[in-house]
């Protein structure tokens, strides 16, 4: 008995051994040390004994890896900005090219050539207007003087010829030509307010010549070389055809319908008009 309690003790311890090794394998299933004594007093009838017991290894812990310390970011250095140098004026003989440098001479010459040809043109236009001024005036003067001499070569009669009519108020020296083509366009006005056609109007210097007479004399008076004459006091040629048109004979003149032509004459002596006319 004692020999098969000694091998039974034996193989319980062996048992229980392995059984403790699977604990520890499994996570043992009892919390103190009263299960191993049980399990070796209670023999079991099948089991065969293993002169070597079966261990398990232990499984070794894997070590849990420790988190890496974070790295702190070093904040990163603003940039300085630095400012650009100013550029320099190129200045003569600095050997900088610019286009403003190259382009300020031509744009000051040009302004200065259009500003003398704007003076040159004023003045030109000025020395035009004074000499057209001279003219004007030279042109007036011969005027006056050629008129002057013609007054001066009228030779008038001192008296109004038989037959002829006074115009009181009128006469003397200064007489000249005047109005011819007004006291033409005055009759053609009136024909047309009749009906009648216009007819082609000339100078006539024979009835400009007895107009100067009359004028200077101070009536009117038949030449032979004319149809028509008179006399008015306000230098009209208007009012001098309304004059002729009262009277029947200067009327039926102007309004005949077998000319195509009038030829005139026409002087003026201070206020006073006086005309001839001769229709062919």
């Amino acid at each position: 008995m004692r020999r098969w309690d000694s091998r039974s003790r034996s193989v319980a311890a062996v048992a229980v051994a392995a059984l403790v090794v699977v604990g520890v394998g499994t996570s043992a299933a009892w919390s103190d040390g009263s299960a191993p004594d049980e399990a070796a007093a209670t023999p079991s009838a099948t089991s065969t004994p293993s002169a070597t017991p079966t261990t398990s290894p232990t499984p070794t812990p894997t070590p849990t890896p420790k988190p890496a310390p974070k790295a702190t970011p070093k904040p990163t250095p603003k940039p300085v900005a630095s400012k650009a140098p100013a550029p320099k004026p190129a200045t003569a003989g600095s050997g900088v090219s610019s286009s403003a440098t190259k382009a300020a001479p031509a744009v000051a010459k040009t302004a200065a050539a259009k500003k003398a040809a704007a003076k040159k043109s004023a003045a030109a236009k000025a020395a035009a207007k004074k000499a057209a001024a001279k003219k004007a005036a030279a042109k007036k003067a011969a005027a006056k003087k050629s008129a002057s001499t013609s007054r001066a070569s009228i030779k008038a009669p001192a008296k109004v010829p038989s037959g002829g009519l006074v115009c009181r108020g009128s006469g003397g020296p200064g007489a000249g030509e005047q109005q011819v083509s007004a006291i033409g366009k005055a009759i053609n006005t009136y024909r047309a307010k009749h009906g009648l056609k216009k007819l082609s109007i000339s100078r006539s210097s024979t009835l400009v010549q007895h107009a100067k007479t009359m004028a200077t004399t101070g009536g009117i008076w038949h030449s032979g070389h004319e149809n028509i004459v008179a006399c008015v006091s306000n230098d009209s040629a208007t009012t001098m055809v309304t004059a002729w048109s009262k009277s029947a004979p200067h009327k039926a003149q102007m309004l005949r319908k077998d000319v195509t032509h009038m030829s005139v004459g026409g002087a003026a002596n201070g206020s006073w008009l006086f005309g001839a006319v001769l229709f062919t």
